[in-house]
Order: C-alpha cells, then structure tokens, then sequence
C-alpha cells in the first residue's frame, strides 16, 4: 500500500504558521480529503481568506469569531461551521482552542513536497 491510511499523531508534526499564535498538524489526507488540526492563542486572528477548497471547521474548544461573507457568529466547543468553495472567511481566537478543518479537495499548498 503505498498512500498512507494510518497516521498516528507521534508522527505527525507540528507546524508553526504564526510564530506563538496559530499552528496545526496535518491529520489525515488522502483521495480528495484533508483533516487539520488548527491550535490558536487567545487573539490570534485567522484572517479573511478565500480557496476553492469547500471547508467543514469544528470547534474542538475555545471559543473563536467567525465571520463568513459578512455575516459573524461565535463558535465554541461542539459547533461547527461550513464554507463553500471560494467564499470569504476568518475567525478570531478569544479564547484559546482548536479547530479542526475538513477540507475537499485536499490543500495541496499544505503538503511539503
């Protein structure tokens, strides 16, 4: 078999994308799947971006602020939120916690080469 279908988390790493407030591990991929795990500092801001990627984001803890073309709410642990292809999106971390993004098709651009 040669795409991986276990990943267990001791060998999965831990990337920093916003020195001391945002970093994530890539959880699972494969096909035209991807699940990342997304851990945030209180104040740390995801800000407004767009892809072409449909996106399912749950809350896992913390709570965060999400806005979506516009409109916000506040997302905490047990909620989640759903994001069309190529749509405006961001959040805010108030208080710190994790998400955990679904992504299809897969985010290529997070894959090391």
């Amino acid at each position: 078999m040669s795409e991986a279908v276990f990943f267990p988390d001791s060998a999965l790493e831990l990337e920093e994308i916003e020195p001391g407030k945002v970093s994530r591990k890539i959880r699972a991929h494969g096909g035209g799947l991807m699940a990342v795990e997304v851990f945030f500092k209180a104040g740390a801001i995801g800000y407004e971006h767009r892809h072409v990627h449909e996106q399912v984001c749950y809350c896992l803890e913390g709570e965060f602020v999400f806005t979506v073309e516009g409109e916000s709410t506040t997302l905490r642990a047990g909620d989640s939120v759903f994001i069309k292809s190529s749509v405006l999106h961001g959040a805010t971390c108030v208080v710190e916690g994790r998400l955990l993004d679904i992504f299809t098709p897969q985010r290529e651009d997070f894959l090391k080469a």
